[in-house]
């Protein structure tokens, strides 16, 4: 969420980035990373330390996609990895 305020507040401005954040967070639920993840996302070799976290974040969590438009970055991933306009269309959410 920080990151999507950042790019939103420079694009939109703080009071209408915030409030295209409030309506996403009633669709989403926010999970945390643990200690554990960042010790396990220090000492990987991913080349992307942001990706690391995510990885072994998902993976504590039990979730099994990661949604990324870099998905390079998960070559060797153990769970599905795809970007998101995949996603809505294997949903049926949007068409091809």
């Amino acid at each position: 969420m920080l990151i999507l305020f950042y790019i939103l507040r420079k694009q939109l401005g703080k009071e209408s980035a915030k409030k295209v954040l409030r309506k996403l967070r009633i669709l989403l639920h926010i999970i945390d990373s643990s200690e554990a993840v960042l010790d396990k996302a220090l000492n990987s070799d991913f080349l992307d330390f942001e990706a690391a976290v995510q990885y072994y974040t998902v993976l504590e969590q039990g979730i099994n996609v990661i949604l990324t438009r870099n998905l390079r970055d998960y070559k060797n991933a153990s769970v599905i990895v795809q970007t998101p306009e995949t996603y809505l269309v294997s949903k049926g959410l949007i068409g091809t």
